[in-house]
């Protein structure tokens, strides 16, 4: 149960801390989507009804923030999820080149699919530049999916220390 309250709040502190190191780090020109890491890592993990959960928060907090088209970024980490569950059947998450493999496929996807949406945001046509500024961010999020999968891992184990300790009879 207070994973389900604690969710929202701990969403909006990962997009608020991802777009503050994008523009600490990077100046705002490179977005590192480490929420789409969370999915893909959630669909992993976690069962259905909790990864849909978070990635529908997830998505619904980025589109908030950031979007101008309500709902984009929740279709496309709902997307992400089920296509990660999928996956999930088949790759082990302790393969570091096949989550990397993976995490392209699903940043290509999302970035595609902004791409294809931004003459319906901004009007005029698809630019080129606008494919080229997502190649790096691709590549950046591909290569850090395998540390963070490690992260994230740990910190769920860390959480969970109470539920894997055996009950102790007195």
């Amino acid at each position: 149960m207070t994973y389900y309250i604690s969710l929202p709040f701990f969403s909006l502190a990962l997009i608020v801390s991802q777009m503050m190191f994008e523009d600490i780090v990077f100046s705002g020109k490179i977005a590192v989507e480490l929420s789409l890491i969370v999915v893909i890592y959630a669909g992993f993990r976690f069962d259905v009804l909790r990864g849909g959960i978070l990635s529908f928060i997830l998505g619904f907090i980025h589109d908030c923030l950031t979007c101008p088209l309500s709902g984009l970024y929740t279709l496309i980490y709902v997307l992400v999820f089920l296509i990660s569950k999928v996956a999930s059947l088949r790759i082990s998450p302790g393969q570091p080149f096949l989550i990397m493999s993976l995490t392209l496929v699903c940043a290509l996807f999302e970035g595609m699919t902004i791409i294809f949406f931004h003459p319906v945001l901004y009007g005029g046509a698809i630019s080129t530049h606008a494919i080229l500024a997502y190649l790096p961010q691709i590549i950046i999020v591909s290569v850090l999916s395998p540390v963070l999968f490690g992260a994230f891992h740990w910190i769920e184990a860390v959480l969970n220390v109470r539920e894997s300790q055996p009950v102790k009879r007195t």
